[in-house]
C-alpha cells in the first residue's frame, strides 16, 4: 500500500513515555460530479474524510462501515480498496499529555444506500454533516482555516494537514478519475 505523502508529527509534540498506536480508517467517495463526500465539522468549520478509528474487535472493513453509518447515514456500502495510508505523530484528542503513532488507511469506497446519521459523542458536539464538495475547494477551505484557534488545539495540529495531504495526493494521481462514482 502507497504512503499519501510522509510522516506528520505535531508542531511542539514531546514525548515522555511509551508512544501509542492508533488505527483508524477513512473513505473516499466520489459522485458522477467530481466532487468528494466530506464529513463538516460546524464547530471547526473544515472538511475531513469520513472515518475513524478502528476499535480492538473489529476488521477495518468493519471499522469503516460503522464509522459511515454514523458519519453519513450510509446503510449499504462497498468497499472497493486500498488507496494508502498516512501516519501521524500527535497527542490524543482529549487533551492528555498522550502519544500516539495514529495510521490511517483510505479506502475508496461506494455507498449504494443512504439513511439516517447516528452521530455519536464527538460527532453531535462539533455538529458534523456530509457534503458532496470539489477536491479543490476543500483544499483551499482547509487551507484557510488551518492556523486558526481552534486547529492549533494540542491533538488538532495534524488534522488538517493529513486530510489536504491526502486531498493535494488525490489530485496529483488524478485518482479521482478511477474512482467509481456512488
Amino acid at each position: 500500500m502507497i504512503p499519501l505523502g510522509p510522516l506528520i508529527v505535531e508542531e511542539g509534540l514531546v514525548s515522555k513515555g511509551e508512544i501509542k498506536t492508533r488505527k483508524t480508517v477513512r473513505a473516499i467517495i466520489k459522485n458522477e460530479h467530481e466532487e468528494i463526500l466530506m464529513v463538516y465539522a460546524k464547530t471547526f468549520d473544515d472538511f475531513t474524510f469520513p472515518g475513524g478509528g478502528v476499535m480492538p474487535d473489529e476488521s477495518d472493513h468493519e471499522a469503516l462501515k460503522r464509522e459511515l453509518k454514523e458519519e453519513l447515514g450510509a446503510t449499504k456500502i462497498q468497499i472497493l480498496n486500498a488507496c494508502g495510508t498516512t501516519k501521524e505523530m500527535r497527542y490524543g484528542v482529549k487533551g492528555s499529555d498522550n502519544v500516539y503513532m495514529q495510521t490511517s488507511t483510505y479506502y475508496i469506497c461506494e455507498v449504494l444506500e443512504f439513511g439516517k446519521q447516528d452521530l455519536q459523542g464527538r460527532e453531535l458536539l462539533h455538529g458534523i454533516e456530509p457534503k458532496w464538495v470539489k477536491i479543490e475547494d476543500a483544499i483551499h477551505h482547509n487551507a484557510s482555516v488551518i492556523k486558526d484557534e481552534k486547529h492549533q488545539i494540542k491533538g488538532l495540529k495534524t488534522v488538517l494537514i493529513r486530510e489536504n495531504m491526502v486531498l493535494n495526493k488525490l489530485k496529483e494521481l488524478a485518482l479521482c478519475e478511477n474512482l467509481k462514482s456512488s
